[in-house]
Parts: C-alpha cells; sequence; structure tokens
C-alpha cells in the first residue's frame, strides 16, 4: 500500500474525501472498514450513515499494515498469530502507559484506603485518650 496523499483537512467528511485521502476507491476504502477495521467513524448506526474519519488515524492505520507486512485481512482477523501485540512502537508504548496508569490508581486507590482505615483507627485511639483524661 503506497502512502496516503497528505491532505491539511483536520476532518474528512465523506467516503470520497477519505478515498482521495488514501489514495483508493470508494468501494476500497468501504471494504477496508468492513474487513480491515479502517478507523471510520459514522454519525448513526445504521449502514448508510455519515461518515467521517480523521487523517491522522488514517495515517497510523496505514503505517501498522506497512509496518507490519500483513494485508489489510490479517490485521481485522490477527492472521499474525500475535495477541494483540503491535509491530507499531507507539501503539504498543500506548498500551503500555495504559496499563501502567491503571495500576498507578489502582495502587493510589489501595493506599487510599488504608490510609483512611489508619486514620480511623488513629481518631478511636485519640478519642479514647481524651475519654481517659476526662475519668481522672
Amino acid at each position: 500500500m503506497s502512502a496516503p496523499a497528505r491532505n491539511t483537512a483536520p476532518i474528512l467528511n465523506s467516503w470520497k474525501e477519505i478515498a482521495n485521502f488514501l489514495g483508493r476507491g470508494v468501494r476500497t476504502v468501504q471494504r477496508w472498514e468492513a474487513e480491515a477495521a479502517l478507523p471510520v467513524h459514522r454519525i448513526g448506526k445504521g449502514k448508510r450513515s455519515p461518515v467521517f474519519a480523521f487523517p491522522s488515524e488514517l495515517i497510523l492505520w496505514t503505517q501498522t499494515i506497512q509496518s507490519d507486512g500483513h494485508s489489510a485481512r490479517d490485521l481485522r482477523h490477527g492472521a499474525d498469530g500475535h495477541d494483540g501485540a503491535s509491530h507499531n512502537p507507539a501503539i504498543n508504548r500506548s498500551r503500555r502507559l495504559i496499563r501502567e496508569s491503571a495500576d498507578l490508581v489502582r495502587s493510589l486507590a489501595l493506599s487510599t484506603v488504608k490510609q483512611r482505615e489508619q486514620a480511623e483507627s488513629l481518631y478511636k485511639h485519640v478519642s479514647a485518650l481524651k475519654l481517659l483524661r476526662h475519668v481522672k
């Protein structure tokens, strides 16, 4: 697949614009959406709903296919035998950052719970000490 033609439009608002951006025909890019997870977004739910796409997502999609050395069909169906790992370093880095962020949030939540339990325990001890002072 050749590199997509560069377009300065921030958003592509039709199949024709998407096809022109990728340097392919409308039917080809529609097939890629169905078979190869072309990153096209729909306004509505039906197959005939208007579509739009972001050039940056399309560029990443084409680079992923080129760097993997697989056809669009292989990319969609996982024919490369990988378990979701990508040959694209940017995607792998993003996935790693997401995992690390989730771990960090989990750790922060656990620390917060533990800290709250310790604060409640300390409050009970301080309250008990105050009661002892008043008893004497």
